[in-house]
């Protein structure tokens, strides 16, 4: 029994990303959750959970997690130089495992029947841009900084030499379409989000065909946590597409921020939010902010609404957590 089985969504979802990356059984080590993959000299590992039966329906949470770096010592400098990398991130963000020493990119989606068919793609997506992301990272940071390479090889089939080439040119699966105008432009789904935002939002806008921006509950000050979404700012190697900002109405110097993205990437990643971990924390015009980019190749009718539930959801998960961290502080004193 595993995800070969494909008797899950969960385990569906790890069997499409297997399928459609053509990943190289050579190099995986299987499990029944999900697999681990080395498409170069770091390890992919790429897994679904057993689901939770909740209101009548089974979610699953399929995550992905690809090694970067081993900080050793300088999780500082890491940490801001990360800030502003994730600034430009699609689907990935950083994460910093204590335990053994890891900066790794990780993604995930929360996966029911009501919305496998367009995640599956998107989920897929979003592994093999990771890949090809992590790759890049682990290149600037043991140039800018003191760290060591995430390197890892196969338990029998030893180090991968070169990099697996269709994850190596992922992009050229997208970006053909980003040299197009925005497939969101003045599409019906800006008029339909309306909902989302009159139910959730206590202020809101839309042009309804090229950008929304709406505010939610910030309760550590007078200014709202504010989302922007909007089409005129292109991915720089992607071209056009969705681009998606929350921003948190802080006074923070930089490395505040810095460590406060790999926080709050890792409670993303290892408490159950209920919104897709689809982006990342960062800098983001000298603010907190996370971003989320969606290029034009992955146009879906549901995404506009989609990502705007999730992040109000995130929204009300992080203004949370902030009063948590400001009350225990004040028990302090």
């Amino acid at each position: 029994m595993g995800w070969r089985d494909r008797e899950t969504l969960g385990e569906k979802m790890v069997a499409q990303v297997h399928d459609v990356l053509h990943i190289d059984d050579r190099y995986i080590v299987p499990d029944p959750l999900g697999f681990t993959y080395w498409a170069g000299e770091s390890a992919t590992r790429v897994e679904t959970d057993q689901g939770l039966f909740r209101q009548g329906m089974v979610t699953y949470r399929v995550t992905a997690r690809t090694e970067v770096v081993r900080p050793r010592g300088h999780l500082r400098e890491v940490a801001l130089a990360l800030e502003q990398e994730m600034d430009q991130c699609t689907f990935s963000g950083p994460d910093y495992d204590r335990a053994n020493d890891m900066i790794s990119l990780g993604c995930g989606v929360y996966l029911a029947d009501e919305n496998a068919e367009w995640l599956e793609r998107m989920f897929t997506a979003a592994v093999a841009l990771q890949v090809t992301e992590a790759a890049e990272l682990a290149d600037s940071l043991t140039k800018s900084t003191k760290v060591g390479r995430a390197v890892s090889a196969h338990p029998s089939a030893g180090p991968r030499q070169q990099m697996d080439e269709a994850l190596l040119h992922a992009r050229t699966m997208f970006a053909p379409m980003g040299d197009r105008p925005s497939c969101w432009i003045g599409v019906d789904e800006w008029r339909r989000t309306k909902w989302v935002l009159e139910r959730e939002a206590f202020d809101w806008e839309t042009d309804e065909s090229t950008h929304l921006s709406a505010g939610f509950r910030w309760s550590c000050g007078q200014e709202p946590i504010r989302l922007a979404v909007r089409i005129d700012e292109p991915d720089a190697k992607l071209g056009n597409g969705l681009h998606a900002t929350l921003s948190i109405p802080m006074a923070l110097n930089p490395e505040a921020i810095a460590h406060l993205v790999l926080d709050l990437n890792h409670i993303e990643r290892v408490d159950y939010k209920r919104c897709h971990t689809l982006g990342s924390w960062c800098a983001h015009d000298g603010k907190l902010a996370f971003r989320l980019f969606v290029p034009n190749a992955l146009y879906d009718a549901r995404v506009l609404e989609e990502l705007c539930v999730t992040m109000s959801t995130r929204s009300i998960w992080v203004d949370e957590w902030f009063v948590a961290m400001r009350q225990a502080a004040q028990a302090q004193r």
